[in-house]
C-alpha cells in the first residue's frame, strides 16, 4: 500500500448489488437476507454484527444497480472525519467514533473525506 499526497493506492474491491430501498454515496451498506443491497437504517435494514459489508459507492434508487466498496477498499464520499480515527456503523445510518450496539467497526479515516473500509 502506498500512500502519495492525498491518494491511496489500492486494488478496488468492489460488487454490485440490487438495491432495497434508495442508497446515497457514502451510505453504510447491509446485505440482506434476500441478497439486496440497503442503507443501514433500525426499522427496514437493521445492522447485525454481520451484515455491514461496505460502503455505496454512487447513488441508487429503488432496485437501481448500487457498486458498494467492500473490505480493503478507500470511500472517498465521507466528511468531517479526522485522519487516523477508527469510526463506528451507527444503527441509524451514519458513522461515529464510539460504538453502537452492536458494535460494527466501519474503517480508519486516511483523510477528512476519505474511509479505509474495514475488511
Amino acid at each position: 500500500m502506498s500512500y502519495i499526497g492525498r491518494q491511496l493506492n489500492l486494488p478496488a474491491s468492489t460488487v454490485q448489488l440490487t438495491a432495497d430501498g434508495a442508497i446515497s454515496a457514502g451510505d453504510p451498506v447491509v446485505i440482506k437476507s434476500s441478497g439486496d443491497a440497503a442503507k443501514v437504517d433500525s426499522t427496514d435494514a437493521p445492522l447485525t454484527s454481520e451484515n455491514f459489508i461496505g460502503f455505496a459507492e454512487n447513488d441508487c434508487t429503488d432496485n437501481g444497480l448500487a457498486t458498494i466498496q467492500l473490505g480493503g477498499s478507500v470511500n472517498d464520499k465521507q466528511s468531517s472525519l479526522t485522519a487516523g480515527q477508527t469510526y463506528f456503523v451507527q444503527t441509524d445510518g451514519t458513522i461515529g467514533l464510539t460504538a453502537d450496539s452492536p458494535s460494527v467497526t466501519a474503517g480508519t479515516a486516511v483523510s477528512s473525506t476519505e474511509i479505509l473500509v474495514k475488511g
